[in-house]
């Protein structure tokens, strides 16, 4: 079935939107974020807000450096307030900012940001190339992940390099100097447990997917793990299992399926996907096929079925999606009846875009 594509914004450069699972929507569904880049080769990016159901009164909150893939990362914590990420000497940092006044409320901090906050708190991550640039945030004083609470400021440190060691050795796998450089970090919907992407020597393709509990401290981790992971509740995950013949991953075979946290598969949730989202009824997911070689199409199933109710886009500019890095990335609307995405249309042009699903869900 063929649904409009709409695009957020009219403009002559790029427009792009974040991370699969990231919010560009505040939470009482009044606003958009999204970015403008001038040109696709340089650093410069301006952040952006405009109504979410006029796309009217665009007007430009803050400017960074950042690269393409994924853009800022910007995602709503609030109604008020947005965190994004930028370049500052060569290294990532994020902040979070009123979109009102313009003021920085927290930050910068320098870490690897997530894709989005949970019940009031941010995870990051911090690795070697971070220590002693965060002045400000004194408990930022070794590797591992933490957690910002919006409401005061107050940074907390949940796991150190040796949490994480000890977790990676515990579940069978063996680190590398690549183990604390962890990103992907996520709360789960209650902020109670955190995961994280992990790079180990025995998983050299897919890498490890670890769980801590925060209360108790107990660890998960799925070596070889599915790919582009988000919670699909409090206690499981959504991602995709992809297999690779040792030469290519095939995209054809793979599958949007739900993990406990310790890796066995409860049910099989759509088909073919990559970066993905679920719907909040859990009742619908999406799925992009952006892989090299293969076009950037955006898949839409109904729960447990192989076969998508719709596809959208389909544009094959390997240029963009690949030596330009800027991915699909669908992402459900707040109330499920849109899905968000970075569509290309030219080998150096994207459009942050956005189709209307609600007819198809009934």
């Amino acid at each position: 079935m063929e649904k409009e594509l709409k695009r957020i914004s009219v403009y002559e450069g790029s427009t792009l939107l974040g991370m699969n699972g990231g919010q560009p929507e505040s939470p009482d569904g009044q606003l958009l974020v999204y970015a403008r880049k001038p040109s696709l080769t340089e650093a410069l990016t301006e952040i952006w807000i405009c109504d979410r159901n006029t796309l009217e009164n665009g007007r430009k909150v803050f400017t960074v450096s950042c690269g393409n893939h994924n853009g800022p990362s910007a995602t709503f914590v609030d109604n008020k307030h947005i965190v994004f990420r930028d370049t500052i000497d060569q290294l990532s940092a994020f902040r979070i900012l009123n979109i009102d006044t313009g003021e920085v409320l927290y930050g910068p901090v320098f870490a690897k940001e997530s894709h989005c906050a949970e019940n009031g708190w941010y995870p990051f991550s911090v690795s070697e190339e971070f220590l002693g640039k965060n002045p400000e945030y004194p408990q930022i004083d070794r590797c591992g992940i933490y957690l910002l609470n919006l409401a005061a400021g107050e940074v907390k440190r949940v796991a150190d390099k040796e949490t994480v060691y000890n977790m990676v050795v515990q579940h069978g796998c063996v680190p590398n100097e690549q183990t604390t450089s962890m990103s992907h970090v996520q709360l789960n919907p209650s902020a109670t447990r955190v995961m994280m992407r992990l790079s180990v020597q025995n998983c050299p393709v897919f890498g490890a997917l670890g769980c801590i509990d925060i209360e108790t401290g107990e660890t998960h981790l799925i070596p070889d793990k599915p790919v582009h992971q988000l919670w699909f509740d409090d206690d499981t995950y959504m991602a995709t299992r992809q297999y690779y013949d040792g030469k290519r991953i095939e995209m054809e075979t793979s599958r949007i399926q739900r993990f406990t946290v310790d890796g066995e598969c409860l049910e099989t949730l759509g088909g073919i996907g990559n970066h993905i989202d679920g719907s909040p009824d859990r009742e619908y997911f999406t799925g992009d096929r952006a892989y090299p070689g293969y076009p950037a199409d955006i898949f839409l199933y109904r729960k447990g079925r192989t076969e998508p109710a719709a596809v959208f886009g389909g544009q094959n500019f390997q240029n963009i999606t690949w030596k330009k890095q800027i991915h699909p990335n669908p992402t459900f609307s707040r109330d499920g009846k849109r899905i968000y995405f970075n569509h290309p249309v030219s080998e150096d042009r994207t459009e942050a875009c956005f189709v209307e699903v609600e007819e198809l869900l009934k």
